[in-house]
């Protein structure tokens, strides 16, 4: 099973070790993670807007979400908790 992983980036000096982690976690429980640090790292200095457009097609290609600790708090985890309700 294909999971995104969806957390706070902006202002979290330690985001790319939560999503590590959950990357890590979710490997050890025979899902298949999905890590947008990882795949936006190969694209950087994009704008937010196709950061996001990025973010939505890979959500696209999964079966699940998971939600970092704080989420709540991040625009983008909102609009990405979202997008993949609306599926």
């Amino acid at each position: 099973m294909l999971v995104y992983i969806s957390g706070k980036i902006t202002n979290n000096e330690n985001y790319k070790n939560d999503f590590l982690k959950a990357e890590q976690w979710l490997k050890l429980n025979d899902y298949t993670p999905i890590n947008p640090v990882k795949v936006c790292e190969m694209l950087p200095n994009l704008a937010y807007n196709k950061y996001m457009a990025i973010d939505y097609k890979l959500i696209d290609l999964c079966d699940a979400i998971f939600m970092l600790d704080g989420w709540q708090k991040s625009k983008g985890a909102c609009a990405e908790l979202s997008y993949a309700k609306s599926l």
